[in-house]
């Protein structure tokens, strides 16, 4: 059973899925599995019949900890200030967290999430927090005993759950609550020596974390929620969550479902304010929305992802293909007994509902040359037919995948992967085993050769000759490309045209080199 029907089949009743992001830097692809684990795990509720509400916050009222790295350290200056009343960077839009916001909500769009999108700022504002402010403050001790217990660090002198947005410099992160009568308080910012009177009320600060998060499963009645595996940790923000929401707000907590991170591959964790990640909105353009929304299905929650944009990319788009064989019954599966697993994930990959027929597939290796080498889509469909490829289906995944492709080697792909094409045979001078090994492709090719039949006779002629592969693909690199390495030569033959390539060849095969 898929691990978001495993979660479904946990619960019973009407429920609500919530998850939510501070939105500090940019959103990468390392945030985006939070909230494709949750609407997987919606998708899985409604498949089995659950009516199920699904909840997006941006805690747009958390305060500016550190300024990323890309952007101008003047920024600095509004450290500690709630990041929905700092202006955006790139003086475009209404504030710093509308500025990573809006980029993402596009990428939800088109990776076909729907949600109710919530501001916890219009939490506060609204009022929505009032009650559970005056619980907490009530309680105050009580919370602060379970904080104590449950994380093992020891609150020091008064705690009262609640941080003041500074009347005089704005920050919230170093206020200090002298005293309190509902539903007002007396603070002292450590940072300007304000001293001022507050009314606690609608949006005048903010609970802290691990007193908010309770706070806002009882607000949106949340029974499910996924989270990264810090809260997760033994007397992590879940653990007193739990405590504070069952022994201080009378609700059950609900059901975790805890996520490992998405690595990049030789560069650790993701991190907005280390400049370490994949932007969500640059993934769904240089790479088909199926593609990320697949890399989380096919990973238990509990699994660490490792990716790169390179050929990592290549490789998880290959497979999503296989997968996609297989669901259509075109290709068998490897493991007969996860067949029903496969079949799940390629749904749960989906933008939508599942096609009805298989779309046109060409190889993501293959496209990466032919978008470089063909300048409109008829020019490509024309190379495929003459390479084989029968023609049919739903041709505009394929289109759209080719945009993808484009964008992806105009901002992502290293050079080996571009390719720019030698105008005529370069002058080379060759030994006699080098012309047999060409002699033999060009005997071999013939009109309408596949990538692999390219790479059979490739292999087969440099055994028979040259019998160096290093040599024999550093050789036709350069004839075509004039660099020692470049894209598998299968797809790059067949993108060229294989009457090209013989006509290149008999250049040096009819002896004028």
């Amino acid at each position: 059973m898929h691990w978001a029907d495993v979660v479904a089949s946990n619960v019973e009743g009407k429920q609500t899925v919530s998850t939510g992001i501070s939105p500090s830097g940019e959103i990468h692809v390392g945030n985006m599995r939070e909230v494709l684990t949750a609407e997987m795990v919606v998708k899985a509720l409604r498949d089995s019949g659950k009516e199920v509400t699904f909840y997006y916050e941006a805690d747009d009222i958390d305060p500016l900890r550190k300024v990323p790295k890309g952007i101008d350290e003047s920024f600095s200056q509004y450290i500690g200030k709630p990041l929905y009343k700092i202006p955006a960077p790139d003086g475009k839009h209404d504030s710093w967290s509308s500025q990573f916001i809006e980029p993402f909500k596009e990428t939800l769009e088109i990776l076909g999430v729907k949600l109710n999108f919530i501001y916890t700022h219009d939490l506060y504002e609204k009022g929505l927090f009032n009650d559970l402010i005056k619980k907490s403050f009530e309680n105050r001790d009580k919370i602060g005993k379970i904080i104590s217990e449950v994380s093992g660090k020891e609150i020091k002198g008064e705690y009262y759950p609640f941080d003041v947005i500074c009347d005089s410099c704005g920050r919230l992160d170093k206020t200090v609550i002298k005293t309190y009568e509902w539903p007002y308080v007396e603070y002292e910012c450590l940072t300007c020596r304000h001293t001022g009177k507050k009314d606690v009320r609608n949006g005048g600060g903010k609970l802290p974390w691990r007193v908010e998060w309770p706070a806002k499963w009882v607000i949106l009645g949340v029974t499910i929620e996924p989270f990264g595996k810090d809260h997760a940790a033994a007397g992590g923000s879940y653990d007193t969550g739990k405590r504070i929401v069952s022994d201080v707000f009378g609700v059950k907590p609900p059901y975790p479902v805890v996520y490992e991170w998405i690595l990049l591959r030789n560069m650790g964790a993701m991190h907005s304010s280390k400049g370490i990640l994949i932007r969500s909105i640059d993934m769904v353009k240089m790479a088909p929305p199926q593609i990320l929304r697949f890399l989380i299905a096919k990973n238990n929650p509990e699994r660490h992802i490792e990716m790169d944009s390179g050929k990592g990319l290549i490789s998880l788009v290959n497979e999503y293909d296989q997968t996609e064989r297989i669901y259509f019954g075109i290709e068998e599966s490897p493991d007969k007994e996860r067949t029903g697993d496969i079949r799940r994930i390629y749904e749960l990959s989906q933008v939508d509902r599942p096609p009805k027929e298989i779309p046109f597939q060409v190889p993501f290796n293959h496209l990466i040359n032919l978008v470089q080498l063909k300048k409109s889509n008829e020019e490509i469909l024309e190379s495929l037919r003459n390479s084989g490829f029968k023609i049919e289906g739903d041709l505009e995944p394929m289109f759209r995948r080719a945009e993808a492709v484009k964008y992806w080697l105009k901002n992502f792909a290293d050079d080996e992967f571009k390719i720019t094409l030698t105008r005529q045979p370069p002058d080379m001078k060759l030994d006699a085993s080098e012309v047999t090994f060409l002699k033999m492709i060009l005997n071999g090719l013939m009109t309408g050769s596949s990538p692999e039949d390219v790479n059979k006779v490739i292999h087969e002629s440099c055994n028979a000759s040259i019998n160096d592969k290093k040599r024999c693909f550093s050789l036709l690199y350069n004839i075509f490309l004039n660099k020692d390495t470049g894209p598998r030569i299968g797809y790059l033959f067949t993108s060229i045209g294989i009457e090209s390539v013989k006509g290149f060849l008999r250049h040096y095969v009819n002896g004028n080199h």
